[in-house]
């Protein structure tokens, strides 16, 4: 195995190992390895989770964007074979105009081509900040480094995968209580020198939060969850209604 086979549970639950014979190698060593075996699926599940949190249809608004984009693209013209003159002293005159057209019919295409290009890009933006978020938790679950602790939340769990060697965490949690008006959850790094502040999350529906980067994680040895004013507070107003322990380095 071209890899220490302890190191491969983040890329097998992300079915990311490059080399057939590692994967086939490390699924003999999962069926010796109670750790490993717990820890790919204990990754898997939360990829999953990840993948159900995040999945949604498009919301209308992106689709009436779209059409109305695509309605101020000016569309190819019908292609038409050129027509052989029949007479040839009237070839000149075709050697004058053809130039000319040929230099419309390419300014058109340019149009088109850059319409469709403002319409291509403006659906990227849009997806790429959708796609980012996802990137950047696909790395810290794939890092060969990765680990996954989980503390229980009234109707479920909290869940937070940390690689040192990426240097950050990802936070997933379901089963967190609703919140009243202009409450929110507020995420902590806590360490020896206190709690800083590592974001704002809020359930949805069912109860569950979407997968959140945390920043870096230097010292902290657990991530809190308080409930805070909307837009969050410097400080912890309380104590943490959940509070997730990191193993150590």
């Amino acid at each position: 195995m071209s890899h220490d086979a302890h190191t491969l549970a983040g890329a097998y639950a992300l079915y990311a190992i490059d080399d057939p014979a590692d994967e086939t190698r490390f699924e003999e060593h999962l069926a010796q390895c109670a750790e490993c075996a717990a820890e790919a699926r204990g990754l898997r599940e939360t990829t999953a989770r990840i993948g159900a949190a995040v999945a949604r249809q498009p919301s209308p608004e992106l689709r009436s964007r779209v059409m109305a984009e695509i309605g101020q693209v000016r569309q190819l013209p019908p292609a038409v074979a050129p027509v052989p003159l029949r007479r040839p002293d009237r070839a000149p005159a075709r050697a004058a105009w053809w130039p000319r057209l040929a230099t419309g019919l390419a300014a058109a295409c340019l149009v088109v081509a850059v319409g469709s290009g403002v319409v291509a890009v403006r659906i990227q933006d849009l997806l790429d900040k959708e796609r980012a978020s996802g990137r950047a938790v696909a790395a810290v679950l794939a890092a060969p480094d990765a680990r996954l602790v989980s503390r229980d939340t009234p109707g479920g769990a909290a869940t937070v995968v940390i690689s040192r060697t990426e240097g950050r965490m990802v936070f997933y949690s379901a089963g967190l209580a609703p919140l009243p008006a202009g409450k929110t959850y507020q995420l902590w790094r806590i360490g020896p020198g206190g709690a800083l502040p590592s974001g704002l999350t809020r359930p949805d529906a069912a109860g569950r939060t979407p997968p959140m980067v945390l920043g870096e994680v230097g010292d902290a040895t657990t991530v809190g969850v308080t409930v805070e004013p909307d837009g969050g507070s410097a400080k912890p107003s309380g104590d943490p209604v959940v509070a997730v322990p990191l193993p150590g380095a």
